[in-house]
């Protein structure tokens, strides 16, 4: 069983996670919530956690699930932090912040990537497929895309994380295009 906070997996007869010790439900009861409704079980998929905390802390951490939004949302901001750190270790000529910073988001990102593999019940051994240059990273990509099951059966009224797949891949290539606009001239010139 794996705990809804930090996605950990727990023994079948735990009742509270014994990395993060949030209370694991494991019957259909229902536990009330702060405006006084009740909701089961089924409908707790997970308690909301910071994206880049749950990306960081569980830097080697290759057990577990990560879902899709915190994926996402931590790899686009970690992104957006190495474009920086690249452009201060340009602009003073030490890029040993830009080495060691790229090293541990290679680690985090793997762990994070086996974790979102896991969310869709597929093997962590799938992100191997990163060493097939094009195709294998683009398959990759695509699983790393895809929501679990649970995610399509819950319903939320806040539009971002009930954006439907057309919108999130939309998002997601608008993003990949203003990083390309940024980066194209810059390696066309060949400053980077």
């Amino acid at each position: 069983m794996f705990c809804t906070k930090c996605g950990a997996k727990n023994p079948e007869d735990a009742t509270f996670c014994y990395k993060c010790g949030n209370e694991i439900y494991t019957d259909k009861t229902t536990r009330p919530m702060v405006d006084d409704t009740t909701v089961t079980t089924d409908e707790i998929v997970a308690e909301e956690v910071n994206p880049l905390i749950d990306f960081w802390t569980n830097i080697v951490n290759f057990e577990g699930k990560m879902n899709r939004h915190n994926f996402w949302v931590a790899v686009f901001i970690m992104a957006l932090i190495n474009i920086v750190i690249v452009a201060v270790s340009y602009g003073t000529e030490t890029m040993i912040l830009w080495y060691l910073y790229d090293l541990f988001f290679l680690i985090a990102t793997l762990s994070a990537s086996v974790r979102r593999l896991h969310d869709i019940n597929k093997s962590g051994a799938y992100v191997l497929l990163n060493l097939i240059p094009l195709v294998g990273q683009v398959a990759l990509l695509i699983m790393l895309l895809q929501e679990n099951e649970v995610d399509k059966k819950k319903v939320v009224d806040d539009p971002i994380n009930n954006m439907d797949d057309k919108g999130f891949y939309l998002t997601a290539a608008v993003f990949i295009g203003i990083i390309l606009v940024i980066l194209l001239p810059l390696l066309l010139n060949g400053t980077l």
